[in-house]
């Protein structure tokens, strides 16, 4: 049986009848205003229960809990994003989204990150070659950069910044909407164009026509994950290095009780002299 499969129709009827029936409280109703949001947004031709079963189709193989529980959560995230109103494919969503995945997975002890990222981009009906091709271009191009006035949309540089004046265009029409991938991938681009101070995620910002204080937020959740991955990471290390401890030390007890005792480490007993 797959887990999680959503129902988001079931939770928006229910709680819209709760809302009415004037039972519920203002921190709920704020609460329950965001979940109907989100169902509303998934409410299309793909749901999140069918992102969900097409990874778990393409990736069968068992995930440790750490790592599944933020996979899980990923997915869901990328599925509103990817299928929500006015989503529109880019280098820096690319860049972000990768930068992300990369980041958490850096560390899957088994090595199968591509393998899980090519059952994962399927889901989302995404092409892994083409965004891998568009985050390492864009990588290399920022590396190159020595300072914020280089990355920048200028409609007369080079053909990545006039690429950025039409991101910048779409978000001010309205035709684009801006989401977290888009925001990590910003912060990445400073950080290779060796540019990473306040002032110039500024520019960046107004430049591509994006909320600063959405980067921002978006920023801050994105390096407390990491930092969280981290520490989590650091402390399963230490539980599976005490448990090597302690079956060595019980290997240990069990030779000297068995030498104490004239057996043999296998059971059997020693020979005649």
């Amino acid at each position: 049986k797959r887990p999680d499969r959503l129902n988001p129709t079931t939770t928006t009827t229910t709680t819209t009848t709760a809302l009415v029936s004037g039972r519920v409280s203002r921190a709920s109703r704020m609460a329950l205003s965001f979940a109907v949001a989100a169902a509303a947004r998934d409410l299309n031709a793909v749901t999140v229960a069918d992102t969900k079963s097409k990874f778990l189709d393409a990736y069968a193989k068992p995930i440790p809990a750490l790592y599944n529980t933020i996979v899980q959560e990923l997915l869901v995230q990328s599925h509103l994003i990817k299928f929500g109103a006015k989503f529109e494919y880019d280098k820096l969503y690319a860049l972000g989204f990768l930068s992300v995945y990369d980041g958490v997975m850096e560390s899957f002890p088994d090595g199968n990150q591509d393998e899980i990222l090519g059952a994962f981009l399927g889901a989302l009906e995404e092409d892994k070659q083409q965004m891998r091709a568009d985050a390492a271009e864009v990588t290399e191009w920022a590396s190159s950069l020595g300072g914020v006035e280089e990355v920048l949309a200028d409609a007369s540089g080079s053909a990545i910044q006039q690429e950025f004046v039409k991101y910048a265009s779409a978000f001010s029409e309205g035709s684009k909407v801006y989401n977290k991938f888009f925001g990590v991938g910003m912060f990445r681009l400073l950080e290779l164009a060796k540019a990473t101070d306040p002032a110039s995620l500024e520019k960046l910002s107004t430049s591509l026509s994006v909320p600063l204080a959405r980067v921002t937020a978006d920023l801050a959740t994105y390096k407390g994950m990491l930092t969280k991955m981290t520490k989590a990471k650091e402390l399963m290390q230490e539980i599976i290095e005490e448990q090597r401890k302690k079956s060595a030390q019980r290997e240990a007890e069990k030779a000297q009780t068995n030498a104490s005792s004239g057996e043999l480490p296998n059971g059997g007993t020693p020979a005649s002299a």
